[in-house]
């Protein structure tokens, strides 16, 4: 008799020996050992399907295995480092190495307030049991030219600033990213001591409406992408068209900076999948990264973090090209802020569906330069019960903690100090 059959025999007579008579035992027993052989394929069943699942958990991890292999042959991605912890933003004390900016260059339906106002209005709030929120607030009566109303926000620019070219990686732990109809969030580096762009921008998560999240990056000089290094490590991952190779940035002239071919994903997408963003930036270039809750992985979490081994969470990959890009990016300053409306998302407003779905695309038009008959800006200050439940439902950070790690060997440093803290908030004048 099989192994399989003498447990369900066993079963079987268990039951019978608890339930039935003496009376009834014969029969019971009877019928029980004809229902073995039902048991038997039931239980192959199931050793087969946890079989299938255990070949293919193997498949997946020995295919993990390779690519890693393969990246690291390559020289792919984040170069090894040894990094320590440099700078934590989390609980109760998350805004203190933060400036609150309240100009506004991005022509948006926001107001973006000062810390004592966030505060007071709730639009951002931390502690140690919850973690850091940041939301848009409410409506307001505003004095803006042709705007006669503003919904509230913020952004924040980091205090201390950090020199890509000595090593840096920069990582937000998330719950949720704000997403929506109007809605434009980024998480991006820049450097604030020279005008924009010479110093260098990073966006690391930065979309608008429901389009996909672009990484770019963006300077005043013709710094190119290498694109045969790109294509040989991103090969194999479900990468979006190629965009600019040419970094150099001039909105003016149509030059819109650098967008390598990445994975993306909307913004709803990264708020329903919580957990780690994350960008390492050296000499060679930069790698952005997506890594779920259930997959952080313990070097991180024990702020030993080692991203050379994180090839399976890459979503973009910016190899520079070293002649060009050659000392590309002065010291940068994290930037964390909800914009709405605006160039981007009041601009590509009628192209997008989450917007259309609002209903606010007839008697109105796309033309951020006239508030008034904005379509994006009418929703977004449009103070009913239905448009401002939208908004505070969607539209908000939810944080767990913001790190800076820097090459151990540079660790006692003294940290460099943020353009904008050093000017008290105040942007750099041409």
């Amino acid at each position: 008799m099989s192994r399989a059959v003498i447990l369900c025999t066993m079963a079987r007579l268990s039951f019978v020996s608890c339930t039935s008579s003496n009376s009834e035992e014969s029969a019971s027993l009877s019928t029980a050992l004809e229902t073995d052989d039902q048991c038997v394929l039931q239980m192959r069943g199931n050793a087969m399907a946890q079989a299938g699942k255990e070949g293919e958990a193997a498949n997946q991890t020995e295919a993990e295995a390779k690519m890693e292999a393969y990246w690291s042959e390559n020289s792919c991605f984040a170069a090894p480092k040894s990094y320590g912890l440099a700078f934590k933003a989390q609980g109760s004390s998350f805004f203190d190495d933060f400036t609150f900016i309240t100009v506004d260059k991005t022509h948006g339906a926001n107001r973006y307030l000062t810390k004592e106002e966030a505060l007071k209005t709730g639009v951002v709030e931390t502690s140690e049991e919850h973690g850091t929120i940041l939301r848009v607030g409410d409506v307001e009566h505003s004095t803006a030219p042709n705007a006669p109303f503003k919904r509230q926000s913020v952004k924040l620019h980091s205090n201390h600033a950090w020199k890509p070219s000595e090593g840096m990686l920069v990582v937000m732990k998330y719950n949720h990213v704000p997403y929506g109809a109007g809605v434009w969030p980024a998480f991006w580096l820049m450097n604030s001591d020279i005008l924009w762009p010479q110093g260098g921008e990073l966006d690391i998560l930065e979309y608008a409406n429901d389009e996909v999240s672009k990484v770019s990056f963006h300077t005043n000089r013709n710094c190119m992408l290498d694109q045969h290094k790109l294509g040989q490590c991103m090969q194999g991952k479900p990468v979006g068209g190629l965009g600019p190779s040419n970094c150099n940035t001039d909105y003016s002239k149509n030059r819109n900076g650098c967008l390598p071919r990445q994975v993306q994903r909307s913004g709803e997408w990264f708020a329903k999948n919580p957990g780690v963003m994350a960008a390492a930036w050296d000499a060679d270039g930069v790698t952005v990264y997506h890594i779920p809750n259930a997959e952080i992985p313990a070097d991180l979490s024990s702020d030993t973090p080692k991203p050379e081994t994180w090839g399976r969470f890459v979503l973009a990959y910016v190899p520079f090209d070293r002649h060009s890009c050659a000392d590309i990016a002065k010291p940068q300053e994290i930037v964390l802020n909800i914009a709405l409306c605006g160039d981007w998302a009041g601009g590509a407003w009628l192209r997008s569906s989450a917007a259309r779905r609002t209903g606010y695309t007839i008697g109105c038009n796309a033309d951020i330069s006239n508030p008034v008959g904005d379509c994006c800006s009418k929703f977004v200050t449009s103070n009913t019960h239905d448009v401002n439940g939208y908004m505070k439902q969607r539209a908000y950070f939810s944080i767990d903690y913001m790190k800076v790690f820097t090459p151990a060997d540079i660790l006692s440093a003294p940290p460099l100090e943020s353009g904008t803290f050093k000017r008290g908030g105040v942007e750099v004048k041409g």
